[in-house]
């Protein structure tokens, strides 16, 4: 509704987006015609809304399958800026690119678009696109971002009036980028999950809030006899005020109702209470990625609750929670899966203490990220630093029972990959600080441990 009332004042309108759509969501866990959907919802809503320009995102990169990507890319009718990854072989790299008509079409670095004014004066616009380097896969290689963005921009300053950034990095390296390319008027990033705008110089750095809750407007003006360009930026927030635009409402209806499909198939009925909370339930990304929440105790005070060996500890990855919300009243089954909607199995494992103490102690420094622990039966002595682990102080040589997500164990969560470990054939570790893991059958329906979201469920319902 925005982007339309935005084109009706100016043809010459933009829509972007700074990364991080295809994953995660609830509907992309869930299953239809025979495979996941994994993000295929959010092309086609994309697509009806009408989508210029993306970035790639760490998140675009969840799927172990790249046959997943593939898809969406083939699907989309928007232009995907690859900057700094590419896609790689066993003895190649090349461009990510769409299938079409038989061709391909190549996901390019940068672009240029013609403007035209309404008394016919034109500039050439460009635009570059760079992205952190974390969503690693055996088919992504990445190269340094700083390299991407100066290349890019030296190949589209000779071709253009103006050029401006679309990235997908920490709001440090935003900051780094607009200092690096002063002639670049505006950043306009994603990565982040709160609004914030700065002016680095006469640029200006932007992003909105995650989660489509609000959206930045940039007017972007520029002056051909002075060759000076200015930016003047709103901030909009979305919200039920808004009318919804009929055929984009059409689409996410469709996807509504396979959700609700999909969901009783897998186990989950969306519409089945589970409990009703005495006091709100604060799931906001600004509030559980940077301190201890009750969101985070009740999840890990489930999962001990399911577990079977006496853990000391519970440790979670607050970027298992996904909801970003204020929760109240009576919960769902399906507002259970909103909390979790990667799902995924929770591990026992032994864990020697030292590598309790960097994993403590890297949860504490991930603040504000993903990898920020929600912990139970640990705590720190904010005056000494010291960790305890119920009553006695944490030590180093003692081996402890600790319950997780089996996803910290893939090493993936922001600086955790000292946490890889995995079972040979033999059943041994391939980690020695963490000599023991236990999983559960996953046969065994019945085993609550198999899905975070039921151990949930089940601890409510207790």
């Amino acid at each position: 509704t925005i982007r339309k009332e935005l084109l009706a004042k100016n043809s010459n309108t933009i829509t972007v987006l700074a990364g991080d759509f295809i994953s995660p969501s609830v509907i992309g866990t869930l299953r239809h015609e025979g495979k996941r959907i994994r993000g295929k919802q959010m092309v086609d809503v994309l697509n009806t809304l009408g989508l210029d320009w993306v970035v790639f995102g760490n998140h675009e990169f969840d799927y172990d399958d790249l046959a997943d990507l593939q898809a969406r890319l083939d699907e989309s009718n928007f232009t995907w800026l690859a900057g700094n990854v590419r896609l790689k072989g066993a003895t190649w790299t090349q461009q990510f690119f769409k299938n079409r008509n038989g061709g391909t079409e190549i996901c390019p670095d940068n672009q240029v678009v013609t403007m035209k004014d309404a008394d016919g004066t034109t500039i050439n616009l460009g635009v570059f696109g760079v992205l952190v380097d974390t969503g690693r896969k055996p088919w992504a290689l990445y190269s340094d971002w700083a390299e991407s963005a100066q290349k890019s921009y030296a190949e589209l300053d000779p071709k253009t009036d103006v050029v401006v950034a679309l990235t997908h990095l920490n709001v440090d390296d935003d900051k780094k980028l607009s200092a690096m390319l002063p002639e670049v008027p505006l950043v306009m990033g994603g990565h982040d999950h709160d609004n914030q705008i700065y002016k680095i110089g006469k640029a200006t750095v932007a992003k909105a809030d995650a989660n489509a809750k609000t959206v930045y407007i940039h007017t972007l003006r520029y002056d051909k006899n002075k060759g000076v360009a200015t930016v003047k930026s709103e901030l909009r927030k979305v919200d039920g005020k808004i009318a919804d635009e009929p055929a984009t409402a059409t689409v996410i209806a469709k996807w509504e109702k396979i959700k609700n499909e999909s969901l009783g198939s897998a186990g989950f009925d969306a519409a089945k209470p589970v409990t009703t909370l005495a006091q709100p339930l604060d799931c906001r990304e600004g509030i559980i990625r940077h301190q201890p929440a009750p969101a985070g105790a009740a999840i890990t005070e489930a999962m001990l609750f399911v577990s079977k060996n006496k853990p000391d500890c519970a440790l979670l990855n607050s970027g298992s929670i996904r909801v970003d919300d204020v929760l109240s009243g009576t919960l769902t089954e399906l507002d259970i899966v909103r909390m979790l909607p990667f799902g995924g199995a929770i591990v026992e494992v032994e864990m020697r203490g030292s590598m309790l103490r960097k994993t403590l102690d890297t949860g504490v420094a991930n603040k504000g990220n993903g990898g920020f622990l929600q912990i139970n039966r640990a705590r720190r002595d904010e005056a000494t630093g010291k960790w305890f682990i119920g009553a006695n102080a944490l030590d180093d040589n003692k081996l402890y029972h600790v319950t997780m997500p089996d996803f910290l164990l893939t090493g993936n969560e922001y600086n955790m990959g000292f946490l890889k470990a995995s079972l040979d054939a033999a059943g041994k570790s391939s980690n020695p600080d963490i000599p023991v893991i236990l999983k559960p059958d996953a046969k065994d329906k019945g085993d609550l441990r198999n899905d975070i979201r039921l151990a949930l469920i089940g601890w409510w319902r207790k």
